[in-house]
């Protein structure tokens, strides 16, 4: 392996084991980790967010708080909302973009933690991790078995970059949508919807309107074909600026980079043409 190599091998061994540490030393403190999976939160905590919740204080929580929480209806489940009201000790909570108040009443003893950092999209690394590593270890020990240092380092970065490719099809990140509800009113007939992916998006009603929305971001369309046949068409597709055209462009290019900047090793025992 080439110097530059070595050198980003060693700095990502150390990052993990660092966070290794770091992770036990959170659980054993009480800390526990959540994923969000469903836009209950909008944008404070869209799909896809890493929750790190810490346990409750002793004077309890406050309004405002977002908690972690088994409800009480059912225990097996886990939520996590906002706090909008307690009486009495009697702890109402509601997700942000929900329109009613959730149906059960929480005690102090169904409460798991306070949310004490909250990190957007990085849930879905989380997520992705297994199949990352498998897949990399499987590239690994594949491309071990060609003696040729050339060829093991080109299977290398063509297998991991395949590796992550599956991962985001498994996985579907980047876009997402949700129908929340649909509604008739004097002005026509109307759909609102969430963002569930990370990269911003265009939904677009088939002859209505259409939304800009970011992850979390709820938007309402017009749809006039549902009053027409009783059926609606949505559609979405990235949205992205300038900017972020070209950072998904170097994503993308990330492996032939690797091959310009670091380079594959050569093989000593190959003859000089």
């Amino acid at each position: 392996m080439s110097r530059p190599g070595r050198i980003v091998v060693t700095g990502a061994a150390t990052l993990i084991a660092a966070l290794l540490i770091g992770m036990v030393v959170f659980f054993f403190t009480g800390g526990r980790w959540f994923i969000v999976q469903t836009p209950s939160m909008g944008q404070t905590a869209p799909v896809g967010t890493l929750i790190l919740t810490t346990p409750a204080p002793a004077v309890g929580v406050a309004v405002g708080d977002i908690i972690t929480f088994r409800p009480p209806t059912s225990p097996t489940e886990i939520y996590t909302h906002r706090v909008i009201s307690i009486t009495d000790g009697n702890i109402k909570t509601q997700g942000d973009i929900n329109g009613a108040v959730d149906p059960w009443v929480l005690h102090p003893g169904d409460i798991i933690g306070i949310a004490a950092v909250v990190l957007p999209t990085i849930g879905w690394a989380v997520r992705a991790l297994p199949i990352l590593a498998i897949g990399t270890v499987l590239v690994w020990l594949i491309s071990g078995l060609f003696r040729s240092a050339t060829s093991r380092s080109a299977l290398r970065v063509a297998g991991v970059s395949l590796v992550a490719a599956t991962a985001a099809y498994i996985l579907r990140p980047l876009i997402g949508i949700v129908l929340l509800s649909t509604n008739a009113d004097t002005t026509g007939a109307h759909a609102t919807v969430v963002s569930t992916g990370i990269l911003p998006i265009r939904v677009q009603a088939a002859g209505g309107n259409h939304a800009d929305l970011v992850t979390g971001q709820v938007g309402t369309l017009d749809v006039p074909t549902l009053i027409q046949n009783s059926q609606y068409h949505l559609s979405s597709a990235l949205n992205l600026s300038l900017p972020g055209w070209m950072i998904l462009g170097i994503v993308c290019v990330l492996p032939l980079l690797w091959c310009l900047i670091i380079g594959l090793p050569s093989d000593p025992d190959r003859p000089s043409p």
